[in-house]
């Protein structure tokens, strides 16, 4: 079995400042706030010229074969509970960038919004909330303490000569595809024209599960997949977790340790009904890239 490519590390994260939103797709509106902090552990953006990072912001000169293309890192906490002043519920999220856009994101106006919507499209993308984009700033760094944690990382992310910089090794077999033409972006909401969503951030795609015989099989939709990524993508399999990191496309981390509300919380698909089933067979797992089928295929 492949030796994972993330590497775990610590995050202490300094405010920022912080942006209140709602949900839109719950009843009851919830009150959203999001902290925008910062960590140097955070993998910092790629080289990238001015024109290159006007237009990642801007959505610009897209091309999803180019897995060098300029984007930003993020790394987003799981929900937790809070109030607002007056006592009503409220849902705190943590969005943690490198310190190295720091300087930029309080200068330019324009990059602070381009980071607010990556925080969003972040958020939305690990979770069920679709976050309105009518959005306040209250007149505070933070909304409670930015929480320190430990979080996996992809090696890859880190720049050449970075000690935490490791060449990925994978667990993925391609298999040959039929034509099949690739799928054409899908247009995305928000403050970011015009931009895929996961020209910003990577997304947390989609996936199923079935019992096959005596193995677990995993199906993990793909679609903005090319061959031009694959020699750059990785997946660990372990016992009671799946990663996948497809730069800059997609972010998986199936972990089967969670509870039984985070994984309902953030999987519609009966992944804590997965969670009793067994561990998954490490040994013996095997894993196919179907490019033409948008999809990765794990039996474990």
């Amino acid at each position: 079995m492949a030796t994972t490519p993330q590497i775990a590390v610590a995050l202490n994260p300094v405010p920022g400042f912080c942006v209140k939103s709602k949900a839109t797709n719950i009843a009851i509106g919830s009150k959203i706030f999001v902290n925008i902090a910062w960590d140097a552990n955070v993998p910092p953006p790629p080289p990238g010229s001015e024109d290159a990072i006007r237009n990642a912001m801007q959505g610009l000169g897209i091309d999803e074969s180019n897995s060098d293309a300029w984007f930003v890192p993020v790394v987003v906490s799981d929900a937790r509970p809070d109030s607002d002043r007056g006592g009503q519920p409220a849902i705190v999220f943590d969005c943690v960038f490198n310190a190295s856009i720091k300087s930029r994101t309080l200068k330019d106006p324009e990059f602070k919004t381009f980071i607010i919507e990556l925080a969003f499209q972040r958020i939305e993308a690990q979770s069920t909330l679709v976050l309105s984009r009518q959005i306040g700033t209250p007149n505070i760094a933070s909304k409670g303490k930015p929480q320190a944690r430990q979080v996996l990382v992809p090696a890859a992310l880190y720049p050449p000569g970075h000690p935490n910089n490791r060449a990925p090794i994978k667990l993925i077999q391609e298999i040959a595809d039929r034509p099949n033409p690739e799928p054409a972006n899908v247009p995305p909401k928000g403050i970011l024209k015009k931009s895929p969503t996961w020209s910003s951030a990577p997304q947390v795609p989609t996936w199923t599960w079935t019992q096959e015989n005596s193995k677990i099989r995993i199906v993990i939709d793909v679609p903005a997949m090319t061959h031009a990524v694959i020699s750059k993508s990785t997946l660990d399999v372990e016992a009671r977790r799946v990663i996948l990191h497809i730069p800059p496309l997609y972010d998986l981390d199936i972990n089967l340790d969670a509870s039984d509300a985070e994984l309902s919380a953030t999987f519609i698909n009966g992944a804590a009904k997965l969670k009793g089933v067994r561990d998954l067979d490490v040994d013996g797992a095997k894993a196919e890239w179907r490019v033409a089928d948008n999809a990765i295929v794990l039996l474990a």
